[in-house]
């Protein structure tokens, strides 16, 4: 089962929402997903397979060995997220 983390800046409204879609995308895919949501700051010392945020946040985080980073600017899309997912997973 994959962890995945789904991060905005201060990890209340934006990122529960871009959790729930994300979860909604790795059911879609039939891919088992752990999907947390949590803000930046809290981001720090974690260790996910897989980030999901913002470009600008992207940038902030920055790539990790072993953690895929994966940014969108909507939310609500879950087939923008599926596409991207698969692509970031190699299962296109």
């Amino acid at each position: 089962m994959l962890k995945v983390y789904a991060v905005c800046v201060n990890g209340v409204g934006s990122s529960l929402l871009l959790k729930m879609t994300v979860e909604k995308a790795f059911r879609e895919l039939g891919i088992e997903a752990d999907v947390k949501h949590i803000d930046a700051g809290q981001f720090k010392g974690c260790r996910p397979d897989v980030c999901i945020t913002t470009p600008a946040l992207a940038r902030t985080i920055g790539e990790r060995e072993g953690m895929i980073l994966i940014t969108t600017t909507n939310f609500m899309d879950v087939k923008v997220l599926k596409g991207k997912i698969s692509e970031a997973l190699g299962r296109e």
